[in-house]
């Protein structure tokens, strides 16, 4: 069974690293809402309250089409800009490419696991991918989503000569 992947966004025109930077950082917010909201419901479900599990399928496929979504929309936004930064821009594009294909493994294992997981191994694998998640959205928020990494102003190293 293949998995589908969204389109990946196009933009005609590159935005500039700061509005690249904003839309990255306003999504982490409405992602951190969803995440955070599906991790309160899978819990309450294995805890036999509220609305249980049988809403568990659409929270899965919920969060894994919205983050999907947003790492293809990342890689539009941030992939171009820090490709085109040396020195180390393109090893920072590498890292962010490995990353996704990291989380997107993961949430094609976790989709993939409805027909061989009962509900209690997938809401616990659940709950530790979400949070997972939501440890690396503040780990890349500190150590490339700052100005410094992505900007416009390329660096350039060692200019004098004396």
């Amino acid at each position: 069974m293949g998995v589908a992947r969204p389109i990946k966004p196009e933009y005609s025109v590159r935005l500039s690293a700061e509005v690249a930077r904003r839309r990255i950082l306003n999504q982490h917010v409405g992602l951190r809402r969803l995440l955070k909201a599906s991790l309160e419901a899978v819990r309450a479900a294995l805890d036999g309250e509220g609305p249980g599990r049988a809403a568990f399928g659409v929270l899965v496929s919920a969060t894994y089409l919205e983050f999907v979504r947003h790492l293809a929309e990342e890689e539009a936004l941030l992939l171009p800009i820090l490709e085109e930064d040396l020195p180390l821009g393109p090893q920072r594009a590498e890292a962010l490419r490995d990353e996704h294909a990291r989380q997107r493994a993961e949430l094609d294992a976790l989709r993939a696991s409805r027909t061989t997981e009962d509900f209690d191994a997938r809401a616990a694998r659940f709950c530790s991918l979400v949070s997972a998640l939501l440890v690396d959205m503040d780990h890349e928020e500190a150590e490339l989503l700052t100005r410094d990494a992505i900007r416009d102003d390329g660096v350039v190293v060692d200019q004098c000569s004396g």
